[in-house]
């Protein structure tokens, strides 16, 4: 006797903007498989960095609430290896608060995958601490926030059936902070003030998110992905009763507080090809430090002006960007639904969700050496050239 096929179940998909819409657009199929599957990725270091950039710059925060201890903060390198059961010392010293988060995220599974790493990692909060956080910690309202709210669900190509009406969407702002046209003394809001001419007159809140990377290009999708990501929080803000307005958004690439050899290489790339839309004035200190760096030699002493100015995005929330934010939120959606009802009705994975991931994204993926196109084999393709076979991983 044949049996009917069990229908998906009816509910309002919950879809977080960074665990979800970024995992997805990031690359398709590695999304489904950690998340469809819910596997844990089996090097959970991939995750390590981004959530001690997070994990240490919350604890600084607060820390400053509560003792406002005068900046810069001391710095003591930590050892190597991490010396985790070594006690926690209630100080604001960046070694300590690091430490902090590393006992914490050690706790999950979460460690650094090399010294040089782990170094780049202190290095980077360090600076944010002491170039950026005495600027950010007077603004701040909330740290950390959680916001959340529905959105109709976006219709699904012919024939197929989302599994409800609306879906929710969740993320966490980093930090939300009360600004005022009247603070002109702080380098963050003369950046607003000169990168959003039309912000509001009266007290606004701002939207900011960490980024623990470098400043994409100017014209990237990811460049595009992180903007309607900060937008769609000041949508979701927005639809809070009683909130103040959001006048602005900005994200933040810790990355470029204390850029690496790599980020360095690619900034003199994007300052040639005119693809950054920062670059050093001409003829000053910071424009002769970068043209004539060399790989391998230590990094230019840029101006503290020159690292937040690369460092800090403005975004634009008027109401026409939100709209058009949200709707490519909507569109993605629309991506992974169709994906889950495909998968379900064929009963396979590879052919339904996109393997679209950049070369960064295939040397971390468990799954590489069984995805039907991974970066490199796309390239090729691209560029003409026969492909070439992938060879098995060894056993073991």
């Amino acid at each position: 006797m044949p049996l009917n096929t069990r229908g998906l179940p009816f509910e309002v998909p919950s879809y977080s903007l960074t665990g979800d819409i970024l995992s997805f657009q990031r690359c398709g199929l590695q999304y489904r498989y950690y998340n469809g599957s819910a596997l844990p990725p089996s090097r959970p270091v991939q995750m390590w960095t981004g959530e001690f950039v997070h994990g240490v710059l919350e604890e600084a925060y607060r820390y400053w609430n509560l003792h406002h201890p005068l900046f810069p903060w001391p710095y003591t390198p930590p050892t190597w290896p991490p010396q985790l059961n070594a006690p926690l010392q209630d100080s604001n010293d960046i070694g300590a608060l690091g430490h902090r988060v590393e006992v914490r995220l050690a706790a999950t599974g979460k460690k650094s995958r090399s010294e040089a790493a782990r170094n780049a990692a202190y290095a980077r909060v360090s600076a944010a601490v002491n170039i950026l956080c005495p600027h950010l910690f007077p603004l701040i309202t909330a740290a950390e926030e959680p916001i959340s709210g529905t959105r109709a669900m976006p219709t699904l190509p012919q024939g197929q059936e989302p599994r409800g009406n609306r879906y929710e969407l969740t993320g966490i702002v980093d930090v939300i902070s009360s600004v005022s046209l009247g603070d002109n003394t702080n380098p963050l809001v003369s950046l607003i003030q000169h990168g959003l001419p039309n912000v509001p007159d009266a007290e606004y809140d701002l939207i900011v998110d960490y980024k623990a990377g470098r400043r994409p290009p100017q014209s990237s999708a990811l460049a595009n992905q992180f903007e309607w990501q900060v937008q769609t929080y000041a949508w979701l803000r927005s639809q809070v009763p009683h909130s103040r307005s959001v006048g602005a958004a900005i994200l933040i690439y810790i990355n470029e507080l204390s850029p690496s050899q790599t980020d360095l290489t690619e900034l003199k790339k994007e300052v040639a090809s005119g693809t950054t839309d920062v670059i050093p004035a001409n003829g000053s200190q910071d424009y002769y430090a970068l043209h004539s760096w060399q790989q391998g030699n230590p990094a230019p002493a840029f101006s503290e002006q020159f690292l937040l100015r690369r460092a800090v995005k403005v975004v634009d929330v008027s109401t026409a960007l939100l709209q058009h934010a949200v709707t490519q939120i909507d569109g993605v959606v629309t991506q992974i639904e169709s994906a889950a009802f495909t998968e379900h009705n064929t009963g396979n994975i590879p052919n339904n969700w996109p393997a679209c991931g950049q070369t960064q994204d295939c040397d971390a993926c468990d799954f590489y050496h069984f995805c039907p196109s991974p970066a490199q084999i796309r390239q090729q393709q691209q560029q003409g050239a026969p492909p070439v076979p992938r060879v098995p991983p060894a056993p073991g």
